[in-house]
C-alpha cells in the first residue's frame, strides 16, 4: 500500500513526468507515468513481448544513472513480486516478511541486472534474479575459510606413498618365495608397469592369444598365493 501511493504522487508529479521524458526510450509519447508503466505491458496481455522486453531494456540502462527509472521498473514486478512472496510464504503466517525480503533486493537488481547479456524475457529474468537472492541464494552452502599460521607454509609436504604399488611387490616377493614361476613374475611386472598384451605379444614372437593365455594362467595362480598368504 505504501509503493501504491508512492506511485499515485509520482505520476501526478510534473517533474517525474519532465525528468522520464528526458530518457531515450523506445516508446511513443506517454502522457503520464502511468502511460509509461502500461507501455512495459503492466496490465497487457494482448502485445507481443518484445515490445516490453525493447521498452524495460531502455529502462534499466536508464535506472543505472536515474532512481526514477528503477522506481518505473519496481512498479512493473510489484504482481509477479507479490505472488513470489504468497508462495514463499509457510501457512499460517502473513507474507509481509517474504515480500520485505523481495523489496530489499530488487532495487539492487533493477540497477545492476545485465540487460545487455539477457535481452529477452526480461520481466521473468527480473523476478527469477530477485526470488534467486531473496531465497536460494542464503541457503547455498558456504565454504568457510580457516586461518592458518604462516610458519605452516615453511612446512615441506611429507614424501607421497604409492600404496598400491607396495602392496604389489610384497604380494609378488611373497609369490617368489611360494614358487611363482621367474617368467609368471616378469609378465606381473611388465603388466603392471602398463605393458599391452599386443607388445609383449610382438617381443616374444607369439600371438596376443598366447599372452592372454599366459596371463589368465598367472594370475590364477597369483590369486592362490594372495589368499594363501592373506
Amino acid at each position: 500500500m505504501r509503493l501504491q501511493r508512492e506511485w499515485r504522487r509520482l505520476t501526478r508529479s510534473p517533474q517525474a513526468l519532465a525528468a522520464a521524458r528526458s530518457w531515450s526510450l523506445r516508446v511513443v509519447p506517454f502522457e503520464s507515468l502511468d502511460d509509461l508503466l502500461a507501455a512495459t505491458g503492466h496490465g497487457c496481455t494482448d502485445r507481443p513481448a518484445d515490445h516490453d522486453d525493447a521498452v524495460l531494456a531502455d529502462l534499466l540502462v536508464a535506472a543505472r544513472r536515474h532512481p526514477l527509472a528503477a522506481r518505473v521498473v519496481l512498479q512493473r514486478l510489484l504482481p509477479g513480486l507479490s505472488a513470489i512472496a504468497r508462495r514463499r510464504t509457510h501457512s499460517g503466517s502473513t507474507h509481509l516478511g517474504s515480500i520485505d525480503e523481495l523489496l530489499a533486493v530488487a532495487w539492487t537488481v533493477i540497477c545492476t541486472y545485465p540487460i545487455e547479456r539477457r535481452p529477452c524475457f526480461v520481466v521473468s529474468g527480473l523476478l527469477n534474479t530477485c526470488e534467486y537472492h531473496a531465497f536460494r541464494r542464503p541457503h547455498r552452502r558456504k565454504a568457510h575459510i580457516v586461518p592458518v599460521p604462516n610458519e605452516q607454509f615453511a612446512l615441506r609436504p611429507a614424501p607421497e606413498r604409492d600404496d598400491a604399488a607396495d602392496e604389489l611387490r610384497h604380494l609378488l616377493d611373497d609369490a617368489a618365495r611360494a614358487g611363482l614361476s621367474a617368467d609368471d613374475l616378469v609378465l606381473a611386472q611388465r603388466l603392471a608397469r602398463g605393458t599391452t598384451t599386443a607388445e609383449l605379444a610382438a617381443e616374444a614372437q607369439v600371438t596376443e592369444r598366447t599372452i592372454r593365455n599366459h596371463r589368465a594362467a598367472m594370475l590364477y595362480r597369483l590369486r592362490r598365493i594372495a589368499l594363501a598368504t592373506a
